[in-house]
């Protein structure tokens, strides 16, 4: 098996049995339940990558159900519009196939900044500007800072994924504030990451921001295009660890 999982309900168990095997065949790993209830039960134990469900048995409500407890794609059989015939059950799992290896696919560069939260923390209201701006025109929800204050005032309020910070800023010293901002994240379990942005591009600097939490360290010498594609792949390790790693159930130690 390949580590991916589909969960089948359907009314007919011979049908069930067929779309089962025909999915293992692909290294899927398939589960079938005959109804609501013991569905929802094998979505508590473990998640999954695509749901396969009997539109008329389910009902509206019973899928309405489903999709709030798991995020996982669906694909509601029957004879309705948008729905999957189950005559043919090669193609039906040919299609599925093909839904999970959409899901599966890694996100693009711009996927990844329309899901993205920055906040900007710079005393300069021109560079500020000037980094929303570029942000925002990659799709990003930017929040911006002038200082230490505004910035925790923003960070307790929770939905952020990063937090871009100047290293010279007035009262505190940028590498204070990363060490703050890290501090508070382990206290409260988030999981934005801090990116240094500093005119102070040298290898001594670079080490101090690193030991003071920061997940990143960007020179301001460096052109817009690498802070981006450095930013972005940040977010990208962040969004793997929330999407798949945080669903795996954890295993529970022994008395």
């Amino acid at each position: 098996m390949n580590g991916l999982r589909t969960l089948v309900l359907m009314g007919s168990q011979t049908q069930g049995l067929l779309l089962k095997l025909l999915l293992e065949e692909r290294g899927v790993e398939a589960v079938c339940v005959e109804g609501v209830e013991p569905a929802l039960a094998e979505l508590a134990r473990a998640p999954h990558d695509l749901l396969i469900v009997e539109g008329e048995l389910a009902g509206p409500a019973g899928l309405a159900e489903l999709r709030a407890r798991s995020d996982a794609s669906v694909m509601v059989l029957g004879r309705g519009e948008g729905e999957h015939d189950t005559s043919d059950p090669q193609a039906l799992v040919a299609e599925a196939w093909r839904t999970i290896e959409r899901r599966s696919a890694p996100p693009t560069a711009p996927e990844i900044f329309r899901r993205a939260r920055i906040l900007i923390v710079d005393d300069s209201a021109t560079y500020r500007e000037f980094l929303r701006g570029e942000l925002e025109q990659e799709g990003c929800s930017v929040t911006a800072a002038r200082n230490a204050d505004e910035a925790v005032a923003a960070l307790a309020g929770g939905g952020l994924d990063c937090v871009i910070l100047d290293l010279v800023m007035p009262g505190t010293s940028g590498t204070q504030l990363c060490q703050r901002f890290d501090r508070f994240r382990r206290r409260r379990g988030l999981f934005f990451q801090i990116v240094i942005l500093t005119s102070q591009d040298d290898e001594e600097q670079l080490m101090i921001s690193l030991n003071a939490g920061a997940d990143d360290f960007v020179g301001k010498s460096q052109t817009m295009d690498v802070l981006k594609i450095r930013l972005m792949a940040l977010l990208r390790r962040k969004y793997f660890v929330e999407d798949h790693l945080l669903r795996l159930p954890r295993s529970v130690p022994s008395a």
